[in-house]
């Protein structure tokens, strides 16, 4: 198969249907409360077909490839700048005429009473967080943790955090498959909090729960309340922890005389709760782990083995998938400054599919002409550019004119076919095999002192 092929399964034809018709409906309704100029260029503007939205994206998507300051700049014939194919494929101007009228919502259509801060852009999330879910199942371990999509402007939920890249911008919660990063759900920020509980739930939905997947999540998220509702699910957590979030006070106590190296937890049932003095306190919490203290593979300075809790090596290993989303999206960013938030958001959602593509090519792909080189992303992203642009009829066919066109015409493209279901299908993972050792007290305190001289670092109380 072709890698446009596996795009479709989420930027299909329905959805570019959709983008058309809302922005020929903007449009419409612009022209309809507007009154132009005699010398106004928007006089002759031609209603935008499906193909003409396909190569437009396949532009924006070179563009995250193709990097330059001003759009402009793309269609400039400097010769330090000139390449024919822009201008080939789609003229500057009506380039910009789509980047003005480009739409995913009707606004006529929102109910006075809607409170949704993201009606404008919900259809997309709606139709991509579906695809997501239902076209593949993650593997057993998986991860939950903060995306950030950049935006300086004013946005009543744009978010500071200072310890991203983008420290400005709209906040989503994504969960990710631990190995691949495949993004298989994801959440929009709007302003307004709830329950971590509630939250990681919602997230992880029916179709994870109840599974024995092993998820693994920073200490924004854990807490001991939210371990034991997870194992009335079968989800197993492991990750970092604040003492505030259950921990008992006696363990709270002890962790003010640890010295470097030295451990200390306690066990409420199957949840465990682990603090290990390295340069400062590390605190962990785990339903999977015993309090074990093992060799890892780095060495301190004199050459000798580091030994830590298992739990660290299992999250850190684990924990990267988001992580790894994240850098692959910022390879090759086709978003660019504009005063609408929403063309922002899902240009980004849009890379978001393209990055989901490009991990199921990768996993499921049979073609020998794909497996045999070092196939990247930047290749599954020129290749899919290549047909995205291929689609587009000739300049002026198929086009209406603004004049030409009246509100039902707009409605919907009869030219859209909806492509084949999709079969990606991976089966539910069994419950993990059980790992906790010993019969440990409820909330026994156990000091375990720095082990480097013994192999596997075993435990003493």
């Amino acid at each position: 198969m072709h890698p446009f092929s596996w795009i479709k399964f989420f930027l299909d034809y329905d959805l570019v249907t959709h983008i058309t018709t809302e922005t020929n409906r903007y449009a419409h309704q612009h022209f309809n409360t507007h009154e132009l100029a005699p010398h106004s260029r928007e006089l002759n503007y031609k209603y935008v077909t499906s193909d003409e939205i396909w190569t437009y994206l396949g532009i924006v998507f070179m563009t995250g490839i193709d990097k330059r300051p001003e759009i402009e700049d793309y269609w400039s014939t400097r010769p330090l700048f000139h390449t024919p194919w822009y201008g080939q494929k789609m003229s500057l101007r009506r380039f910009q005429q789509i980047s003005k009228f480009l739409h995913f919502a009707d606004n006529d259509a929102r109910p006075a009473d809607c409170e949704d801060r993201l009606y404008k852009v919900r259809p997309i999330i709606d139709s991509l967080v579906g695809k997501f879910r239902n076209t593949y199942i993650p593997e057993k371990e998986i991860a939950i943790d903060e995306g950030m999509i950049a935006w300086k402007g004013r946005l009543i939920f744009r978010v500071y955090m200072p310890d991203k890249p983008d420290k400005y911008g709209i906040k989503a919660y994504l969960v990710c498959e631990s190995t691949s990063g495949y993004i298989w759900n994801f959440e929009i920020y709007c302003g307004k909090s709830r329950p971590i509980k509630e939250l990681v739930v919602d997230l992880l939905g029916p179709q994870l729960l109840d599974k024995g997947y092993h998820l693994y999540q920073d200490n924004y998220y854990n807490s001991v309340e939210l371990c034991e509702t997870l194992l009335q699910r079968n989800t197993y957590v492991c990750g970092t922890f604040r003492m505030d979030r259950g921990a008992p006070k006696e363990l709270k106590n002890d962790v003010k005389k640890l010295k470097k190296g030295e451990s200390v937890f306690s066990r409420k049932g199957q949840v465990l709760v682990q603090v290990w003095r390295d340069k400062r306190d590390v605190k962990l919490i785990s339903t999977l782990h015993t309090a074990k203290i093992v060799e890892s593979a780095k060495t301190n300075r004199k050459g000798e083995k580091i030994c830590r809790p298992e739990v660290i090596g299992d999250y850190n290993k684990h924990m990267r998938g988001v992580d790894r989303a994240d850098q692959m999206l910022h390879y090759y960013p086709c978003s660019r400054k504009t005063v609408k938030w929403t063309k922002k958001l899902v240009f980004f959602l849009l890379q978001m599919a393209a990055l989901n593509s490009f991990i199921l090519f990768k996993k499921y792909t049979t073609t020998e002409k794909y497996k045999k080189r070092n196939y990247k992303f930047k290749d599954f992203i020129l290749d899919c550019v290549e047909k995205m642009t291929e689609q587009n009829k000739q300049c002026g066919e198929g086009e209406q004119s603004r004049n030409e066109v009246d509100d039902e015409s707009i409605a919907s493209d009869s030219s859209a076919v909806t492509p084949p279901p999709a079969t990606l299908r991976r089966p539910p993972v069994k419950d993990p095999e059980n790992r906790l050792e010993g019969g440990l007290k409820v909330h026994k305190m156990v000091h375990v002192p720095p082990s480097n001289n013994k192999k596997n670092g075993a435990m003493r109380k």
